[in-house]
């Protein structure tokens, strides 16, 4: 006996395979939609119109539960083998893991996108993936539930006991192929052997398919045996809802139906068009886009004059059960098969006053017969006259007879329109307006009058576009960022069909006047006056980086006159301390009423800094050669005399000197032997007002002192101690030798330390009080003693010494 008690796993693989399906592959149970072959109608038919009838999938709603069963008589659509998803064929009795589809399926009113794939020839959408074994015993007819054999499953293809396992050949598989809205799910048994030793030779071919959208499905039996010795052959084929109570079988396919065999049977299961609802839409569109029914079937005729008419067929399918929409459209071409064409072109509406010339069958056959109209009223027929000339607005059109088919008569139908074209009377003048800051509103429509002259505006349509085209919807109020931007104006006819145009400028002006800084105007010569030229000093500081060439810049020493525009300032212009308050006026040169006056600044007349007072810088020079290096830094605070705030520096000239330009380098060396000058420029850091003073240089020789050739010597007095009175200045002469007696002094010193610091001060702060005081009574310190000279030029000692 057959059993099922151990555990089935069954698995899918994904494997190659030589055979290549089309993705648009398609069984009866596709969406599709036919509007017909193209008609052509004779142009002497009776009635010169056709039938055009819609043929697409009719479809219905599932929501019924009610389903038709149908006998289908089409060869397979797809093969039964080589599907893309292979499945374990060595496991009998077992069901897939749980599969998802890409798409929805409307089953018995359920939406349906997982399914399970069992051996026994079944599919089921009420997934268990806990449930492996998929059942074989059964001997009851469909609907069931009490059978898990037969309860477990939805679709029966048919359900038999079928083993894969008994055969290395067979092919259990599924695949997913089409494209959206008629995607399939095909799942097939290519082969697999009946179960039992005694029918393992006895196989079965069968396949089920799962339609989008139309919910239909159907199953294609290539071969079904009998295996009459198992399971007393029982098969069954049909469908059935989840609960089991409802299922849906063809005749003589159910369990207890005497054992039944197929072969190259095939069935369709569909939602039923008796008990359920339409699913679709129907909608024909007339050569111009229109909607002209909504019926099946409908008559038209064609275009009398030989055009071609594209009618167009759109079905709209909605799934009842999620609502989703797919749209079908086809197009059928229907025209009047006639001799030659009657063509008046589309219709016109013309800007020119000048007349139309109407052709209407330029290659019509000899003899033919025109006859035109103007708004239906005959202007008489005439035969081979084929033009007309057209000057009044009205509908016009021709019949044209075939002089071999006189019942054949060509018409068409132009409505012709003549239009008063609109003009520029004059080129619409540019629009200024000042601002002082912010976004500038200007009124476009101050050129209509111009721009129209004589023409009356209710009878013209006028409109404004910006500088991209846009059209301007305030033109009374429009505003611009920007200085300025091109606008157009455009006038056209009632119709909008004639029009012309003319573009203008606006102009955004500004006078927007910069900060100007109070400013302090030196005094040097500190008479409290001074003389400063106020363009110059005060025009890129108003201008703010905008170009003098846009704006008159003036100065005025009140508000009103600055405003008025009256007694400008002259330039140069002198102001009086302590100080004054100036008033800007900057003009736009484009708008003398466009000006800013708000601003105005303080000149404040700033005496000029007094440097201390400094006698002739002296030096001594080394090689007696005139020319001697110059400290000026020791200068310094002498000249700031006191003021820390005071800045100096030295220049070679008094124009460099004004100017702070080209300092000296440190130290400094006389450009003329012995005596120079260089100019100290005397500023205040705090105002910037300055000084220029000039520094008188002397250079004087170093004087060359000849050392005493014999020590003086005297005889000890009375008491003989070691110490007497020496008259140090006896040798004065010896040490002086050429040098002037009258220019130098001598000073003597008991140490050399004090000679030589004397020394160094002598010219710039001179000290000797550490000298000797009474060198021609001097008693000395120490037995011998040394003494120290100091030889220092004094007031008359001039250089060079002569």
């Amino acid at each position: 006996m057959k059993t099922t008690s151990h555990k089935r796993i069954w698995t899918f693989l994904l494997v190659a395979v030589v055979y290549s399906f089309q993705g648009s592959a398609q069984g009866p149970g596709a969406l599709f939609i036919e509007a017909g072959e193209d008609q052509v109608v004779d142009c002497d038919s009776p009635t010169g119109c056709v039938n055009l009838t819609a043929d697409f999938l009719r479809t219905f709603d599932s929501a019924s539960n009610d389903y038709l069963v149908e006998r289908i008589f089409n060869e397979p659509p797809f093969p039964f083998n080589g599907l893309s998803n292979q499945l374990n064929p060595n496991i009998d009795d077992a069901w897939t893991d749980v599969q998802t589809l890409p798409f929805e399926i409307c089953f018995f009113g359920e939406l349906i996108d997982q399914f399970q794939v069992g051996s026994n020839g079944v599919v089921r959408f009420d997934v268990d993936p806990g449930d492996t074994s998929n059942g074989w015993n059964f001997t009851e007819n469909l609907p069931n539930n009490s059978n898990s054999t037969l309860g477990e499953a939805n679709i029966f293809s048919p359900v038999h006991d079928i083993d894969p396992s008994a055969s290395n050949s067979e092919e259990i598989g599924f695949e997913v192929l089409g494209a959206f809205p008629n995607r399939v799910l095909v799942v097939s048994y290519y082969q697999v052997p009946m179960y039992s030793l005694s029918c393992n030779s006895l196989f079965a071919t069968q396949m089920m398919v799962f339609y989008e959208f139309s919910n239909v499905i159907e199953i294609y039996i290539k071969q079904k045996q009998i295996c009459s010795g198992w399971n007393d052959g029982n098969a069954a084929l049909g469908i059935q809802n989840n609960d089991g109570t409802i299922a849906f079988v063809p005749p003589g396919r159910n369990t207890l139906d005497p054992n039944w065999e197929a072969e190259n049977e095939f069935w369709s299961f569909s939602p039923n068009s008796v008990s359920s609802l339409p699913t679709w839409s129907t909608e024909w569109f007339a050569p111009d886009g229109s909607l002209y029914s909504t019926n099946e079937t409908i008559n038209v005729c064609p275009n009398p004059n030989g055009q071609e008419d594209i009618y167009t067929l759109r079905i709209t399918y909605t799934n009842v059960c999620n609502a989703e929409q797919v749209v079908l459209e086809d197009t059928v071409r229907v025209r009047l098969d006639v001799p030659f064409e009657v063509n008046l072109g589309e219709d016109v509406a013309s800007c020119s006053s000048a007349s139309i010339i109407l052709e209407a069958g330029a290659d019509a056959p000899a003899g033919t017969q025109f006859e035109w109209f103007i708004d239906g009223v005959s202007q008489g027929a005439a035969s081979g006259v084929s033009t007309f000339t057209a000057s009044n607005t009205g509908i016009y059109s021709v019949e044209a007879i075939d002089p071999a088919n006189p019942s054949c008569v060509l018409t068409d139908t132009i409505e012709l329109t003549f239009l008063t074209n609109p003009f520029i009377a004059a080129d619409p003048e540019n629009i200024s307006k000042c601002s002082l800051g912010g976004p500038v509103s200007f009124d476009l429509t101050q050129v209509e009058s111009d721009v129209l002259g004589p023409q009356d505006p209710m009878t013209l349509i006028i409109s404004y576009f910006d500088a991209l085209g846009d059209p301007i919807v305030n033109p009374t109020g429009y505003v611009i960022t920007g200085a300025s931007e091109s606008i157009t104006i455009q006038l056209s006819d009632l119709t909008g069909t004639c029009a012309v145009s003319a573009t203008f400028e606006i102009i955004s002006l500004t006078a927007i006047s910069g900060d100007v800084q109070n400013y302090d105007l030196c005094d040097p010569d500190g008479d409290g006056a001074e003389s400063i030229n106020l363009g110059d000093t005060f025009n890129n500081q108003v201008l703010d980086e905008q170009s003098l060439g846009d704006f008159f810049i003036t100065y005025h020493e009140s508000l009103a006159f600055a405003q008025a525009g009256t007694n400008i300032l002259s330039t140069p212009y002198t102001v009086t301390g302590p100080s004054e308050q100036i008033f800007v006026r900057m003009e736009n040169r484009n708008d003398p009423s466009c000006f800013d006056t708000t601003e105005n600044f303080i000149i404040n007349v700033i005496p000029a800094p007094a440097p201390g007072l400094i006698d002739t810088f002296v030096v001594c020079d080394l090689d007696n050669d005139g020319f001697a290096d110059f400290d000026l830094d020791d200068l310094v605070v002498d000249l700031q005399g006191g003021n820390g705030d005071l800045q100096i520096s030295f220049h070679g000239t008094q124009p460099n000197a004004l100017a702070g330009y080209q300092a000296l380098p440190l130290p400094y060396t006389n450009d003329t032997q012995y005596n120079d000058s260089v100019w100290a420029r005397v500023e205040s850091s705090l105002t910037g007002c300055y000084t220029v003073v000039e520094v008188f240089l002397e250079v004087r020789d170093y004087p060359v002192a000849t050392q005493p050739e014999e020590p003086l010597r005297l005889c000890d007095d009375a008491l003989a101690d070691g110490f007497t009175v020496f008259d140090l200045t006896v040798v004065r002469d010896e040490v002086l030798v050429s040098l002037g007696p009258l220019l130098y002094d001598i000073y003597y010193y008991e140490f050399e330390s004090e000679a030589i610091a004397a020394g160094d001060l002598a010219l710039t702060a001179p000290d000797f009080t550490q000298a000797i005081a009474n060198p021609g009574a001097y008693q000395n310190t120490t037995n011998p003693q040394t003494i120290y000279i100091l030889v220092v030029g004094n007031a008359n000692a001039t250089s060079p010494n002569n």
